[in-house]
């Protein structure tokens, strides 16, 4: 457990893990050498990823900021909105795409230039963006809470099309990722009411796998979820007593698990295999379930 407010994480390529350290700035964790700093800034960082040999990460304001030496050097810009960016996609050979409030910034040559598109273009009112996942040329657009226009929508990138494929009147869809073959995997989440869930459809049938929320039904909101060698884990928003949940999502028995707790809402979670690394408002947690297992016996 690290008392530290944590935006953002992500687990690097060769140990440990990038965490964004709610208004200080970008740092390295592992367990051999602890924290370690490696870039100031003020502004939240709200998503890290890897695209080809970059880190990018992004957050308030349209914040944007791109290492390509595995954090040791940093180049900062900025999109043209005041929205905050949650989430950046993209893909090795030099796409990237992250949003505004209504717009996508697009760059083919790993963000050294950017176009905007405007998927909602045709709508009167169009939805907030709140997640993005990239599939071949589709890029799969979740949405915050909309009573028309909410849910997740396919954007093909190459025809500019746009199309409705699951629809939500009262839940956001806060993170996204792609699993094994067209299987999209979202957290989704409510302001009002335990309505929270972890959905699964596959892009290409539309067929939906239903996961029992067990223990888990009770959350107003899922904020994220991350996979690493099949093994899934989702976060949750805080409850009433200021604690949220990390679980783990069982596809084969179609349920989340109950795994661990943190104080706060549990931003953000990156994992390697069984090991994970939750963000959360108030502190970070990094778990190594089977060793906690051997401590125990």
């Amino acid at each position: 457990m690290f008392h530290k407010g944590a935006t953002a994480v992500m687990a690097s390529v060769s140990s440990g893990y990038f965490v964004a350290v709610k208004g200080e700035g970008i740092f390295h964790f592992c367990l051999e050498d602890g924290w370690k700093k490696l870039f100031q800034i003020k502004s939240n960082i709200h998503v890290m990823t890897y695209i080809g040999p970059y880190i990018f990460a992004a957050g308030d304001k349209g914040i944007i900021i791109r290492s390509a030496d595995q954090g040791k050097s940093w180049t900062i810009s900025k999109f043209p909105t005041n929205a905050a960016v949650w989430a950046v996609t993209g893909c090795s050979g030099g796409f990237v795409c992250a949003h505004g409030k209504h717009c996508l910034y697009l760059s083919d040559d790993f963000g050294v230039t950017w176009h905007v598109a405007k998927p909602f273009s045709r709508l009167k009112e169009p939805p907030v963006i709140r997640s993005l996942c990239l599939h071949g040329q589709t890029l799969y657009i979740g949405t915050r809470i909309h009573m028309n226009h909410g849910g997740i929508w396919a954007f093909d990138l190459m025809s500019g099309s746009v199309r409705h494929v699951n629809r939500e009147s009262h839940r956001m869809t806060a993170s996204m990722l792609m699993y094994q073959e067209g299987w999209l995997i979202s957290a989704k989440g409510s302001i009002k009411g335990k309505r929270g869930a972890v959905t699964v459809q596959n892009v290409w049938t539309g067929e939906e796998l239903s996961i029992s929320n067990g223990p888990a039904g009770r959350e107003k909101s899922f904020l994220d979820v991350s996979e690493d060698d099949g093994i899934i884990y989702v976060t949750s928003s805080q409850d009433e007593d200021g604690f949220s949940r990390i679980y783990q999502a069982d596809l084969e028995a179609r349920e989340l698990k109950w795994f661990d707790t943190i104080r706060g809402h549990g931003w953000r979670v990156a994992n390697r295999k069984e090991n994970f690394f939750c963000a959360g408002l108030y502190e970070c947690k990094f778990v190594r379930p089977y060793e906690a297992a051997e401590l125990a016996h």
